[in-house]
C-alpha cells in the first residue's frame, strides 16, 4: 500500500512537472490563449401585424436564441495574433464566424500598423466596427443593409502615434447574404476615421469615411428587416442585373459625458448593363444618454465604441444596481429607383438598457416600423446577454 501510493504521488509529481515545462516553454514562446464566448436570447411579439400579412405571411411573435457563439483567441509567437469563433445559433443557420491570423505587432512605423488574413467582419461605418454585444439598441440601423459583414481576404490596417485617427484597406470577398449572386467576385473597402477631443477631455468628436466596391455575378439584390431579427424582410429589391456596386458611408459620434450623438449615412449606387443605372441610399441617427452617470466607453485604436463597466455593478460586495440607459433612433432606407420599386422603410426604436456588470446586460426595444405606404408595425422585444 505505501508503495503504491509513493508511486501514485511520484507520477501525479512527474506529471506536474511535465505540464509546467510545456507551460514554460508555451510563455517563451509568446504563447497566450483566452477562451470566451456569448450568448444572447431575444423575444419578440408584433402588434398591428395584420396590415403586411397580404405581402410578408402572418409575423409570428417568438423567441430565439440571437447569438450564442464561442471562441478562442490569443498571440504567438509575441507578433501574430489569432481568433477562431464558431456560432451555433440556429436561426444564423450554426457556421464559423471568425478565423484568421493578425499580425499586428511586427516592429513596423504605427502608421502601417498590421495585416489581417482569414475570415473576418469587414469594419466599415462605426456601428458596424462595434461588436454585436456592445450595441446600444438591439439590431444594427438600416444602413446595414448595404454593408457586407463576414468577408475572406487580407485587410491591411494602421493609426496615428496617439491613435486618434484610424485608416484601414482591404482586398476581400464577401461571405454573407449581401447581394445575392455576386459573391463570387473580389473587391475592396477602405476606411479612414478620427477622434477628437477638440474642446476638453470629458468631450468626444468622432468623424469617418468608409468606401467599399463590389464586383457583381450578373445580379445583385437589397433587401432588409426592420431592427427586429425575427421579423421577416420589409423591402426588397429583388434581383436585377449589375455590373458593380459602391457604396460610401458617412460616420459621426459625438459624446459628452453621459450624453452621445451618433449618425451614419450610406449611398449606394449600381452599376448595370440592362438598365438605368440605380442608387439607393439608408441612414440613422440616435441619441442615448446614461441615467446613472456612465459614459460610452471609446475605443482610438479601433475608431469605435466599447463595452461599458458601469460605476456600481450587482453584487460583488458593491451594493450597486449597475447602469442604466435610454436612447432613441430614427433609421431609414429607399430601395425605390428607376425601375426598381424594392419599398422604403422607417424605424423609429426607442430603448432602455440594464448593464448589470460589464458581462450581463438586460436589453429592450419598442420599435414603430412603416413600410412604404403601409400603416406602422410596433414590435416589442427584449434581450437577455451574457457576454465573456
Amino acid at each position: 500500500m505505501n508503495r503504491y501510493r509513493l508511486g501514485a504521488s511520484y507520477r501525479r509529481r512527474r506529471i506536474y512537472c511535465i505540464l509546467s515545462c510545456i507551460m514554460r516553454a508555451l510563455v517563451l514562446l509568446g504563447f497566450l490563449l483566452k477562451l470566451g464566448g456569448q450568448a444572447q436570447n431575444d423575444t419578440t411579439g408584433f402588434a398591428n401585424a395584420e396590415v403586411l400579412e397580404t405581402e410578408l405571411g402572418r409575423l409570428e411573435n417568438g423567441v430565439q436564441w440571437r447569438r450564442t457563439r464561442i471562441y478562442a483567441e490569443g498571440t504567438l509567437a509575441h507578433y501574430l495574433d489569432f481568433k477562431f469563433m464558431y456560432d451555433f445559433a440556429a436561426n444564423n443557420p450554426p457556421h464559423l464566424k471568425d478565423a484568421f491570423l493578425d499580425f499586428s505587432k511586427l516592429p513596423l512605423p504605427r502608421f502601417l500598423g498590421g495585416v489581417c488574413t482569414g475570415r473576418f467582419k469587414n469594419p466599415l461605418g462605426i456601428e458596424l466596427a462595434t461588436s454585436g454585444t456592445d450595441l446600444t439598441f438591439m439590431e444594427r440601423g438600416l444602413v446595414s443593409a448595404f454593408l457586407p459583414t463576414r468577408n475572406t481576404g487580407a485587410f491591411f490596417y494602421g493609426d496615428a502615434p496617439r491613435r486618434r485617427w484610424k485608416w484601414s484597406f482591404g482586398v476581400l470577398k464577401q461571405e454573407d447574404e449581401f447581394g445575392i449572386g455576386s459573391t463570387d467576385e473580389l473587391g475592396f473597402s477602405a476606411r479612414f476615421a478620427v477622434g477628437l477631443k477638440p474642446w476638453d477631455d470629458e468631450k468626444l468628436l468622432h468623424l469617418g469615411i468608409n468606401y467599399t466596391f463590389r464586383p457583381v455575378d450578373e445580379t445583385i439584390r437589397f433587401l432588409e428587416r426592420p431592427e427586429s431579427h425575427i421579423a421577416p424582410q420589409f423591402v426588397d429589391s429583388g434581383d436585377f442585373p449589375a455590373d458593380f456596386v459602391n457604396t460610401t458611408i458617412l460616420e459621426s459620434a459625438f459624446v459628452r459625458g453621459p450624453f452621445s450623438l451618433q449618425g451614419e449615412f450610406a449611398f449606394t449606387g449600381v452599376k448595370s448593363p440592362d438598365m438605368p443605372d440605380p442608387s439607393f441610399y439608408a441612414f440613422y441617427v440616435y441619441g442615448s444618454y446614461f441615467l446613472s452617470g456612465e459614459t460610452r466607453p471609446y475605443l482610438p485604436a479601433d475608431g469605435t465604441f466599447g463595452r461599458l463597466y458601469p460605476k456600481r455593478e450587482t453584487g460583488g460586495g458593491q451594493g450597486g444596481r449597475g447602469a442604466f440607459e435610454i436612447a432613441l433612433r430614427f433609421s431609414r432606407i429607399d430601395l425605390d429607383d428607376q425601375e426598381i420599386t424594392g419599398g422604403t422603410l422607417n424605424d423609429f426604436t426607442a430603448a432602455f438598457n440594464w448593464y448589470a456588470t460589464h458581462n450581463y446586460r438586460v436589453m429592450s426595444n419598442v420599435i414603430r416600423a412603416k413600410r412604404s405606404e403601409a400603416s406602422p408595425v410596433w414590435i416589442f422585444q427584449i434581450r437577455f446577454q451574457v457576454a465573456i
